[in-house]
């Protein structure tokens, strides 16, 4: 009995072992993109951002749905 017991705690802790060190790596597709920068964009970075967003439509949209409820 006693052999049972300890062959059954060590299987739970190995199991728990394997899950936990799968759940502590990083999934990318969980990485929050808000965060701030670890350095701060230069205003020749920042214009670059807006004329490739009015480039690509995004500048009207967000305006067309954000700012003028949708209209």
């Amino acid at each position: 009995m006693k052999t049972f017991i300890i062959a059954v705690a060590l299987a739970v802790s190995a199991a728990y072992a394997a899950d936990s060190s799968v759940a502590g790596m990083a999934n990318p597709a969980t990485i929050r993109v808000d965060q701030a920068p670890t350095h701060s964009r230069t205003r020749a970075e920042v214009k670059a951002e807006l004329v490739q967003a009015e480039k690509s439509g995004q500048l009207a949209y967000l305006d067309g749905t954000l700012y003028r409820g949708g209209n």
